[in-house]
């Protein structure tokens, strides 16, 4: 209810922080990390600090209400086993249901909170490709299972250009947008 703003040295620095936490605990370039986190600085966060750990973030909306748990968990396991996560990032309150995620999803090696990741930054030698995926994107999969989206690098920037010429957007402009970081358009 508040704005809290986000220099782009604070948000660097917090990334290279969990960067190095991921990469410390065993994460591997390409190696899926599942965000199950509300829009906010933590989010922002494991995602930059997933990208430069050379990880892949794939964003998944937290539980939102008690008695949607059952369908949660099964769209949730669905879409970590397809990315194949290694990791999950999520709040301390979501880690019992979290944990019983893991065991639906064989790939799941650990699930973690942005505190308990956050690690004094380390020079990080991994340089994305522009062919590199960059995240996977999933439907909500309120139609049936949720299906992936695999975007890379390249195709990210090209979309922002595209975007930007449209629009005519400058770097003095300033957009806001309602939608939760999780939703396919939100990014």
């Amino acid at each position: 209810d508040r704005a809290e703003p986000i220099g782009y040295a604070d948000l660097l620095s917090a990334a290279r922080r969990i960067a190095a936490g991921l990469v410390s605990r065993g994460l591997q370039p390409q190696q899926a990390v599942a965000l199950m986190l509300p829009t906010g600085r933590d989010y922002l966060a494991c995602f930059f600090g997933a990208l430069l750990a050379g990880g892949i973030p794939v964003p998944i909306y937290p539980p939102a209400r008690l008695a949607q748990i059952e369908d949660h968990l099964r769209r949730h396991a669905r879409i970590l086993d397809n990315a194949q996560a290694v990791f999950m990032v999520t709040v301390p309150q979501a880690k019992g249901v979290a944990a019983l995620l893991s065991a639906r999803v064989p790939s799941l090696a650990e699930i973690v909170t942005p505190e308990e990741i956050d690690a004094e930054p380390a020079p990080l030698l991994h340089r994305a490709r522009p062919d590199d995926i960059a995240f996977l994107q999933y439907t909500s999969g309120s139609t049936g299972d949720p299906k992936g989206v695999v975007l890379s690098h390249a195709n990210l920037l090209a979309n922002l250009r595209a975007m930007g010429e449209a629009l005519a957007a400058s770097s003095d402009d300033v957009f806001v947008s309602w939608l939760p970081l999780y939703h396919d358009m939100g990014l």
